[in-house]
């Protein structure tokens, strides 16, 4: 049985949200998917952890970890994971979707919004 990514959004503020990109070793279920929102959402509100991005548009560039290595933050949730039962979680990393404000440049912006050493532009969705 091969792996599979999906995606779960939170907004941060006017501009931002944080994309967790999920690995998993199978499809979650239902019941699973609802305890996997509650442990990334803002407070305990499932309802801040959507499937579908809140920012969308050209204007819209995502930066997170290189996909070379797996972030301390990935290993903490995975943990977490493991200590509810959500067994077929492999990985958990989190990126950040800005939307560019109007006027400024986007490679610019990019730029000066991740270290290069350890994170990257993602130019399209993780797969």
């Amino acid at each position: 049985m091969g792996t599979a990514v999906s995606r779960l959004y939170r907004r941060v503020g006017d501009g931002m949200e944080y994309c967790f990109n999920i690995e998993t070793s199978a499809p979650l279920r239902e019941g699973e998917l609802e305890r996997l929102k509650l442990v990334l959402a803002d407070g305990l509100l499932a309802d801040t952890v959507s499937p579908a991005p809140g920012l969308a548009g050209e204007r819209v560039v995502e930066v997170g970890p290189r996909m070379n290595f797996a972030t301390a933050w990935s290993s903490n949730m995975v943990s977490i994971c493991r200590a509810i039962g959500l067994d077929s979680v492999a990985r958990v990393e989190r990126s950040r979707r800005y939307a560019v404000p109007v006027g400024e440049d986007r490679q610019e912006f990019i730029a000066a919004s991740h270290d290069r050493m350890t994170e990257c532009a993602y130019p399209e969705p993780l797969k």
